[in-house]
């Protein structure tokens, strides 16, 4: 009997050598999860017991080191959760980040497996709007060039100089307002402004403080020619403590006269004053911009995939969609670095990102094994001690049996 007790000794301590170097082997691999050796005893009605048994070897999911890659398409996640990966057949699971575009636009693992997540609602929108409950797809970045979008709305944050007086000639009566005379009005900004086509309209705004106290009034020509809605001018009126009250909407009727539409813009004003000080813009901004092509892909914390084009514009093309098991140890390993679902690990629980019990996502990161090799090393040793001691039985059995047939 203790010959079997000693096989089934040096059989488990192989067993478990084997998961320590399957361990050491991946103590670089990235997203890689270690795995541990689980003994239990054999009896089978034996008093004595007939050895050990390998009970199962099962995998440790605990977080690994976060490392900065400064690459737009490594990802790692924080917490729980797996990437969700399809080879067009059946899909996988992985920790293992980096990603890639392949010739297609789909993103890929090094193993060629396209990461999936949930589309947006018309990829051709200015503001494409996330699916965020549809069924994952293969996420895919569209190579097309983004269309140019006239401006329909924008808003400009600046200080009128409430020291400043009304603009009179030798007379005492206002002088009239006129664009290439700078005596006639106080103060002159501009705002660019886009057409259907793309094409850049240079707003310029001239502001011309009135006789009448707290009151401005405000021109705005293209191309010398006053584009206010209804002909203007727009007259801005602000309370003793120079904050703007009444309508502070300046509308824009522009003909951009190339044969592009007419831009009908709203410009929000509510932000500016009136106070001493000189005559300065804090902040000016309008949601037009140019055509644009394509230059890079980068995937935001929320997991948004972010499409870069040339006219410095981003839009979501998709997000990416994380998978969480209610019993981990139940994914069957599948080789690459990647888990299959299974009955044991029950159905996939989806979801965005930072839901759930699902971990939050750090772009231009990775996540590394979760190997301790300095305790893989301290195991091994142990382990190698208890083989030495099992093949110690059976030479101490053989022994044994060598002085029992040497009897006479």
């Amino acid at each position: 009997m203790a010959f079997t007790q000693g096989v089934s000794g040096l059989n488990a301590a192989s067993s478990q050598l084997d998961t320590i170097g399957h361990n050491i082997a991946n103590s670089q691999t990235v997203g890689f999860k270690k795995s541990r050796t689980e003994f239990a005893d054999l009896y089978a009605g034996a008093k004595a017991g007939l050895g050990v048994q390998v009970s199962a070897i099962t995998q440790a999911f605990s977080q690994g080191a976060m490392e900065s890659t400064d690459r737009d398409l490594d990802l790692a996640i924080q917490g729980g959760g797996f990437f969700r990966l399809t080879d067009g057949q059946q899909v996988s699971y992985s920790r293992n980040g980096q990603f890639q575009m392949d010739s297609n636009g789909f993103l890929v693992n090094n193993t060629g497996g396209r990461l999936m997540g949930y589309p947006v609602d018309d990829p051709t929108s200015a503001n494409p709007v996330v699916l965020a409950g549809a069924q994952p797809v293969a996420l895919q970045v569209a190579q097309g060039d983004l269309d140019a979008s006239a401006t329909t709305s924008g808003s400009m944050t600046f200080n009128l100089d409430s020291t400043d007086t009304a603009k009179l000639n030798a007379a005492g009566d206002p002088i009239a307002f006129d664009a290439t005379n700078p005596k006639s009005y106080n103060w002159q900004t501009s705002l660019t402004t886009y057409d259907s086509q793309g094409n850049a309209q240079q707003v310029n705004l001239y502001f011309v403080k009135s006789e009448t106290p707290n009151t401005w009034d405000v021109h705005a020509l293209n191309k010398g020619v006053e584009i206010v809605s209804g002909g203007g001018p727009k007259t801005l009126s602000f309370d003793p403590n120079g904050k703007i009250t009444g309508d502070s909407n300046l509308a824009l009727d522009l003909d951009p006269q190339n044969g592009a539409n007419r831009i009908n813009a709203t410009i929000d004003l509510s932000s500016i004053t009136q106070n001493s000080g000189s005559f300065v813009v804090k902040a000016a901004g309008q949601n037009g911009y140019a055509a644009g092509s394509l230059t890079g892909v980068s995937i935001a914390d929320n997991g948004d995939v972010l499409g870069k084009y040339s006219n410095n514009q981003s839009r979501a093309l998709g997000r990416v969609a994380l998978a969480g098991f209610t019993n981990e140890q139940g994914l069957k390993p599948d080789g690459n670095n990647a888990w299959l679902a299974t009955t044991d690990s029950g159905q996939e629980l989806l979801g965005s990102a930072g839901t759930g019990q699902l971990g939050s996502l750090r772009s231009q990161t990775l996540e590394n094994s979760n190997v301790d090799l300095a305790a893989e090393l301290v195991t091994m040793i142990v382990a190698q001690r208890n083989y030495q001691a099992n093949a110690q039985t059976i030479k101490t059995q053989d022994q044994i049996l060598q002085t029992m047939v040497n009897l006479r």
